[in-house]
């Protein structure tokens, strides 16, 4: 069993859940605090990650408009949303169709 990686609140990380791409590697996300926030893929993960409307996100929160920005830090594959949503690991707002 391979470890999945998870948020690190010290850090200002936390869950979210694509809901619409805006194009020039930005996108719309809910997060698990429930305030909808302005997403940017950064320019390492630009080329090598490729989100989609309803994937599952780690997220990590801007120090200057952290209520309505942050960037992208990790995105879960289907079976990794599989094993976080079995063993509880979600918070109760997040509901991501698998």
């Amino acid at each position: 069993m391979s470890k999945i990686r998870l948020p690190y609140a010290p850090r200002g990380e936390m869950f979210a859940l694509v809901k619409e791409l805006s194009g020039g590697s930005r996108l719309i996300a809910v997060c698990e605090d429930n305030k909808t926030r302005m997403i940017r893929i950064g320019g390492r993960l630009k080329k090598k990650v490729w989100v989609r409307q309803g994937d599952l996100l780690i997220i990590k929160k801007w120090t200057v408009q952290e209520d309505s920005k942050g960037d992208l830090v990790y995105r879960y594959i289907k079976t990794q949303q599989e094993v976080l949503k079995r063993d509880g690991l979600l918070p109760e707002n997040m509901d991501i169709k698998l």
